[in-house]
């Protein structure tokens, strides 16, 4: 049942980072683990290079805060894990099994203007199902700066973008029920040289049988919606 989920989790990653071709950074993949009688941790991450100074110089600012972000994860997950246990030994009970992080990232975007990821966590501290955060983080490499929601969208313009978040939502089985997407209820932001990227975690737009959903707007319909530097449309 546990590989079931975690396969599960695996394909939905992958599908929700489907865009990531415009990559001109050299991209090193690391694979790092945390295993203990306690917890079972695994980290998939990528690691930014360029022959350049410069942009290597950017590239490595980027590296530190993702290595932050991880390792900020990474810490509370431990610390839950240990208040976990100790709450079951004080009533008695035994942990069935180790709990489990499993940290990844799709790249959307990563040239000399750019870097936009979208990072994933999934938690299993027990009980029938686990947690899945989601993190987009957006660089831009010109100026070492992170670019937040409304560096990128110009929120003047939320109703327009509003109707294509609408437009664009991919739900044959009209499943996202709750909520309609909107550019105030997004889990994570991220984009390519083609399209901006919503993400809704489980739960916002339907049931948590429905899963998480990207969905991917044409930046060649977004002209004034967008704030972030060199963002033309194409």
């Amino acid at each position: 049942m546990m590989k079931t989920k975690l396969f599960t989790l695996l394909f939905t990653i992958l599908a929700l980072g489907a865009c990531k071709k415009e990559i001109n950074l050299e991209v090193r993949k690391i694979h790092e683990t945390d295993k203990t009688a306690q917890w079972n941790i695994d980290i998939h991450r990528s690691v930014f290079s360029f022959p350049e100074r410069e942009i290597e110089e950017s590239c490595v600012k980027f590296n530190d805060e993702i290595t932050g972000l991880i390792n900020g994860i990474h810490a509370a997950f431990i610390e839950q894990c240990k208040e976990t246990v100790t709450g079951l030994d004080s009533m008695g009970y035994k942990q069935a099994a180790p709990f489990e992080l499993y940290i990844q990232d799709s790249v959307f975007l990563a040239d000399k203007n750019y870097i936009s990821l979208l990072m994933s966590s999934y938690e299993m501290l027990g009980g029938a199902n686990g947690i899945t955060h989601f993190y987009g983080v957006n660089y831009d490499m010109k100026n070492r700066r992170f670019l937040n929601k409304k560096d990128i969208l110009n929120y003047d313009k939320a109703l327009e973008i509003n109707s294509l978040l609408k437009e664009n939502l991919k739900d044959p089985d009209k499943c996202y029920t709750f909520e309609a997407p909107t550019v105030e209820n997004f889990t994570a932001l991220t984009f390519t040289l083609h399209t901006v990227d919503f993400t809704y975690a489980k739960y916002i737009l339907g049931p948590g049988a429905c899963g998480p959903v990207t969905i991917s707007i044409p930046r060649s319909k977004m002209h004034g919606m967008l704030k972030f530097s060199n963002a033309q449309t194409r």
